[in-house]
């Protein structure tokens, strides 16, 4: 549409136009290269930024919602809210930053928690701990998300030239990391604590440096290869056809990895909150990351758990400690895992033997059979090298000032950190060596038995001389096999006994005759019987190979040519021609050759496979068994309940076999099955917490009832190694055991819960288990009697020892014991009576006067007898030992004296005058002493008074 000055548009008049500008001289101007032209007119073009854009901001929204779910799981543990409690964090700020730290770490960046403390007069000191280590869900999620519609953009609207490609991949590259810094930088996490004078401002982020690379990288590598698959030139469409060729070995290397952590995944859902004690919020965010490391160490790899440096107040000593499936540490159940690796081991010979064209269809001797064997290790150590490098390690470490580290009791880096050990990437490179192996030996028979299965896992990336065994029409845009590409088109030498192998899959037309399929009528057709292959010429807008090099339908086809465009529809595409080999040409006739590989008798093969599918579905089950069993049966709270079940059976010596304790045999004489067995009162109402294992230890605390009375303690375990290969066999260390303490004046022999037991210098202190023993007297008899009394153990820390008060079994004579002592000390004060001094030796009374007057002729009578008191009247007798056992060695009761007796003694003596006088004198005299008990009879040790007063 156009108007000329005073014309009409549409048969309306136009108004005057307006006035020219005055004519400025003219420059001549710089002249834009075609190619230069042609690329940035790409700018200009919505195709390119929808197709640049919309994957790019669907993969951060995908990311972000997943992150938030994850996030909001991990928050809501309780460890969390009590480490904020303890810290004085802002769990709000926290949570808002935690979404975004998560994106950037599945990215492989890292999260950063930045410190800043000013403490007025100390100074100020500065430090940063950073977290590295991918939630692999989000990775795949994020990742598969970019891939896909990338993928998608690309197959509806192919980039007309490398260019433009580049440009695209550019622009979803830059885009996505830039978002990403930005989301990180607006969502950082920052506040400040002020306490006792000083000012701490926090940060919790992602903004590092890794964090903006790395995810470029990521973001980079996953578009150039969702380009390549979605554009149907394939890697030509960025300008490298040559990595057409590495499409067979990755394939091989993905799905092994693939079905590997699939299967271990899903069995670590159930390994981190029974075997790890980890809260199942954890399992999103690490499941994957520990069904990879069990792939490692199925397939005989290793990780191992590192730290370095003193941080916190913790120094770790450089410690170092790996795990591989021959450690003794390592759980029994990891050699179930090995299944996994053999069914993806499996999986892995089916695709490595599709994408490789058959040996038979070689004419003569295959000189190429193992001359590419090297390329699937290659892409085996290659791919697991980088899962190494990224995917797996988890670490931590700070870095800060020497204000800092002196403040945290640190130096001025520490790290610690779960990674694989160094040589594990190589050992899958032998595990791709086994799979080149097999792949060239049983794996066609497994194809042509299990094709469905070969079809599901190699896709469309089959070598055309298969395509016809597995019924599938031609693979399409980059998985186009190489040798299709380069005119190995299916047939194309195949003899015919080939042709008998590939299954009658009659002529090249059963794969359709859509754009990118084998083509029908003027191509190349199959006759059973002869060889395979008939000369005709190329289909029109087709290649040499038999592909169509127009783009899928719906997709536009470039009109314009210029620098870096790619070749019309209807030209050949160039590609690069491959070695020239023992590949015979077209129209050969079929030579003679070792036969084709034949499938596996179906039935057999039917029937191996229903059992080898029942054995396997019977040994996933025997895992889950086995992990519950091991979680419930194995455990260290299992075995803490397996102990107090020992003691509540009265089972001494069950409970001395589970954890024997360090004590001399002469002092075990209460840790028997006779002693235990008998307590009128053992633990009961057991309560047993979640263990809490660090390593190959653990502490579990449990509370019991003893007799009413309650009782706490920790229990110390560790881990002795297996039971029956898969089962952890958790030891108790030597428990602690109270030493149940009893005073026995008197007695050398006491009875404990019917138990005749020796005491030491009138007391008992022996260790004992857990229960309420009953002590009494050993024997009784006429003379001594006692009431039996109760006494609690429980285990050392609850017995408290210190402020222990030993219980104490009194005995106390009866009334007929001191009926004999009162008959003893009659017959005693009556012998005194009969001697004639003034003292008598033994005797509880004498006669000062009589002694100081030099009396002769003495004579004693008894005015009346004292009455004795045998025994402390308060019934707790005496607590020195020394004092309760008489001079005969036997147990003794102390002799006092209830009411005095009176002696009258008489005498003369000589008076000054040389007189002899009469003297008289009345004594009032006390029983003191002791009654002991001696084989069996009363013997009084009565203590001599020099004066009666």
């Amino acid at each position: 549409m156009g108007s000329q000055p005073g014309g009409h548009l549409g048969g309306q008049p136009q108004g005057v136009p307006y006035p020219q500008p005055p004519q400025q001289p003219q420059y001549p101007q710089p002249q834009m290269s075609p190619s230069a032209a042609k690329y940035l007119s790409a700018f200009g073009q919505g195709s390119t930024w929808r197709s640049a854009l919309i994957p790019a901001g669907l993969a951060l929204l995908v990311g972000i919602i997943v992150s938030i779910i994850v996030a909001a799981l991990l928050t809501s543990m309780g460890d969390f809210t009590d480490l904020a409690e303890e810290t004085g964090f802002n769990t709000d700020g926290i949570s808002y930053a935690l979404p975004f730290v998560l994106l950037a770490m599945s990215l492989f960046g890292s999260g950063v928690f930045r410190f800043n403390v000013q403490a007025g007069d100390m100074g100020q000191a500065t430090g940063s701990f950073f977290a590295s280590g991918a939630p692999l869900l989000i990775t795949i999620i994020v990742i598969g998300v970019l891939w896909w519609f990338t993928k998608r953009s690309e197959l509806k609207s192919p980039s007309p030239n490398r260019g433009i490609t580049w440009i695209r991949i550019g622009i979803t590259t830059l885009a996505m990391a830039l978002v990403l810094l930005l989301l990180e930088v607006i969502f950082a996490a920052r506040f400040s604590i002020t306490e006792s004078g000083g000012v701490i401002d926090l940060e919790f982020s992602a903004v590092t440096v890794r964090s903006f690379f790395l995810p470029l990288l990521a973001v980079l590598i996953t578009s150039i290869c969702a380009r390549i698959a979605g554009h149907f030139k394939g890697s030509e469409a960025i300008g490298a056809p040559f990595l057409r060729w590495l499409v067979p070995p990755i394939l091989v290397t993905w799905t092994h990895l693939i079905v590997t952590t699939l299967a271990l995944s899903v069995v670590a859902i159930f390994i981190i909150p029974l075997s790890f004690d980890m809260p199942w919020q954890t399992i999103p965010a690490l499941f994957i990351n520990v069904g990879l490391i069990l792939t490692m160490l199925v397939h005989l790899g290793g990780v191992s758990a590192t730290t370095q440096g003193d941080m916190m107040g913790y120094d770790s000593g450089g410690f170092s400690e790996s795990l591989t499936i021959f450690s003794r540490e390592a759980p029994g159940q990891l050699w179930i895992g090995l299944l996994a690796a053999v069914a993806a081991i499996l999986a892995a010979t089916l695709v490595a033997t599709v994408t490789r064209r058959p040996y038979w269809t070689v004419t003569g001797e295959d000189k190429q059979q193992w001359t590419t064997a090297w390329k699937i290790p290659l892409a085996f150590c290659a791919i697991w090298g980088l899962v190494s490098v990224l995917a797996v390690p988890l670490r931590i470490h700070f870095e800060g000032s020497a204000e800092a580290a002196s403040m945290f009791d640190s130096f001025g880096t520490a790290r610690a950190g779960v990674s694989p050990l160094a040589w594990s990437f190589l050992i899958f490179a032998v595990w791709g060596a086994v799979i080149e192996v097999l792949s060239r030996t049983l794996g066609p028979r497994l194809v042509l038995t299990i094709p469905a299965v070969a079809k599901f896992f190699a896709g469309r990336a089959v070598h055309p001389h298969w395509g016809q065994a597995l019924r599938m029409s031609e693979p399409r845009h980059p998985l186009i096999h190489p040798d299709a590409v380069a005119g190995r088109g299916a047939g194309v030498g195949m003899t015919a006994a080939g042709a008998g192998a590939a299954g009658t899959a009659g002529t090249a037309a059963a794969f359709g005759s859509q754009p990118g399929s084998f083509t029908s009528g003027t191509g190349p057709t199959s006759v059973p019987g002869s060889a395979l292959t008939t000369d005709s010429a190329p289909t029109p807008g087709a290649d040499s190979s038999g592909y169509s090099n127009v783009p899928q339908s719906g997709s536009p086809t470039p009109t314009h040519a210029g620098p870096g465009a790619y070749p019309s529809a209807d030209a050949a595409y160039p590609m690069s021609t491959p070695p020239s080999g023992a590949y015979s040409t077209a129209g050969s006739p079929p030579p003679p050759g070792p036969a084709p590989a034949k499938p596996f008798d179906k039935k057999k093969a039917t029937l191996v496979g229903v059992i080898s599918g029942a054995a396997v579905l019977a040994i996933v089950a025997a895992l889950i068994v086995v992990t519950q069993i091991n979680g419930n049966t194995f455990s260290p709270e299992a075995a803490v309940e397996k102990y107090f079940s020992e003691l509540s059976d009265g089972d001494a010596e069950g409970a001395l076999k589970m954890a024997d304790v360090d004590v001399p045999t002469e002092q075990r004489q209460l840790l028997t099955n006779d002693v235990l067995g008998a307590a009128k009162a053992l633990p009961k109402d057991v309560t047993v917490e979640d263990a809490d294992v660090n390593g190959n230890s653990a502490t579990v605390t449990a509370t019991y009832d003893v007799g009413g009375s309650k009782g706490t303690t920790s229990f110390s375990l560790h881990k002795a190694g297996k039971k029956a290969l898969f089962f952890d066999d958790w030891r108790l260390q030597v428990p602690e055991l109270f030493y149940l303490s009893v005073e026995t004046p008197g007695l050398d022999k006491v009875k404990i819960n019917g138990i005749d037991i020796e005491t030491n210098e009138s007391a008992l202190s022996l260790p004992a288990f857990p229960g309420m023993y009953t002590i009494g007297l050993s024997e009784e008899t006429d003379l001594v009697s006692a009431d039996e009394i109760e006494a609690r153990a429980f285990f050392a820390e609850e017995g408290d020892m210190e402020e222990y008060e030993p219980a104490m079994l009194a005995a106390q004579p009866t009334d007929a014991f001191r009926t004999e002592v009162n008959k003893q000390v009659k017959t005693l004060i009556d012998s005194c009576a009969k001697k004639t001094v003034a003292q008598p030796d033994g005797c509880p009374f004498g006669s000062y006067s009589a002694e100081s007057h030099d009396a002769t002729n003495i004579k004693w009578s008894i005015s009346s007898y004292p009455t004795a008191s045998v025994g402390d009247s308060s019934g707790e007798g005496y607590f020195d030992p020394e004092e309760s056992t008489g001079p005969n060695g036997g147990p003794a009761w102390p002799i006092s004296t209830e009411s005095t007796g009176e002696a009258f003694v008489t005498g003369k003596y000589e008076s000054y005058f040389d007189e002899s006088e009469t003297f008289d004198d009345t004594v009032t005299f006390s029983v003191d002493g002791t009654a002991e008990i001696v084989d069996g009879k009363v013997v009084i040790n009565i203590e001599g008074d020099s004066y009666g007063y």
